[in-house]
């Protein structure tokens, strides 16, 4: 397929999303979230190691292994077979202490992959990296930075941000009609959605959806619904008019940016180091995924936490050179 089509492809994949998101903005995003989201950590996760993560350290994918894991242990430890770990005092002490600092970590990776791009002196690295633990200490009592750091950079940043930016930077190599105008329709879904009415009453959801988005996922909704001075209602959540287009938004963000990365393997080029092995043993791994999520989506989430908090710190190098390049090139 040639790019022409493959943004034209795009152009319906955005609308659908949106469509799809508006009638199932709940449902949408725990489906999405458990079948194309573990195919999307495995499949980038080659392709960025295919790639030498983007940087000439190989100090950097130690250190996201190593990180990705810290963070994502109280997430592992909440899982109930393994509760009775919690008993003893060093689990006791990465379930309950670690997530107080788990938002400097991601923090410090950034500051890393920052360092590691510009500055070649293992000196100069070393003294950014100490500066940004200075930073880090200095703002640990500020509840933005741990709401930027801590929810807004890994969820919304990362699906919808980020992969506007991506689309600007393709645009910006090579200018096409149909390129600015998918741009511009990711740009105009927040104020579409900001503008229209939301008729409450037509939305009905399960119990099954509203245990998993209650339990798992419901701080983004209302960390959303802070940024805009809006109140929060418990009882009212899944069916107020205001957190139903945050849900339609989130849903819509996140399944673009699946569809996004999954329609355009000949652009991208991610499935080009893709061998005959590391096809069955990704499809293995990613039916082995989904097949826990449908079996306990707390599980199936605890479990796969870490690769997805791995393909997220995996990226910032990408993340900092794309917003290098449309700074420079954007006229």
């Amino acid at each position: 397929m040639n790019h022409i089509n493959i943004e034209k492809l795009n152009t319906l994949l955005i609308l659908v999303s949106l469509v799809l998101a508006y009638i199932f903005p709940f449902e949408l995003f725990v489906i999405v979230y458990a079948i194309l989201g573990p195919l999307h950590y495995f499949t980038e996760i080659n392709w960025i190691k295919d790639k030498n993560y983007f940087v000439k350290s190989k100090t950097w994918i130690y250190l996201t292994l190593i990180f990705a894991f810290f963070i994502a242990i109280p997430g592992i430890l909440k899982i109930s077979n393994i509760s009775f770990l919690n008993d003893l005092y060093p689990f006791y002490l990465l379930r309950y202490g670690l997530p107080k600092y788990s938002n400097h970590l991601i923090f410090l990776l950034l500051i890393i992959a920052f360092s590691l791009l510009f500055w070649k002196k293992r000196k100069q690295q070393l003294l950014i990296i100490v500066l940004g633990i200075i930073v880090a200490i200095a703002v640990h009592q500020f509840k933005t930075y741990h709401i930027l750091i801590g929810i807004l950079l890994p969820t919304l940043i990362h699906v919808y941000i980020f992969t506007i930016l991506f689309m600007w930077y393709g645009n910006l190599k090579e200018k096409k009609t149909i390129n600015s105008l998918n741009i511009t329709l990711m740009l105009l879904v927040p104020f579409f959605l900001l503008i229209i009415n939301i008729d409450n009453t037509s939305y009905h959801f399960s119990e099954t959806t509203k245990s998993i988005i209650a339990e798992h996922f419901y701080k983004l909704n209302y960390t959303v619904l802070d940024l805009f001075g809006l109140e929060k209602k418990p009882d009212l959540f899944f069916y107020d008019s205001a957190n139903l287009k945050i849900q339609i938004f989130i849903a819509f963000a996140y399944t673009y940016h699946y569809l996004n990365w999954f329609s355009k393997t000949t652009v991208i080029g991610w499935h080009k180091k893709i061998t005959q092995k590391k096809s069955i043993l990704i499809g293995t791994l990613w039916l082995a995924s989904v097949g826990l999520y449908f079996y306990d989506y707390s599980i199936g989430l605890a479990v796969l936490l870490f690769l997805s908090l791995l393909h997220v710190v995996m990226e910032f190098p990408l993340n900092i050179l794309t917003l290098k390049e449309v700074l420079k090139k954007t006229p």
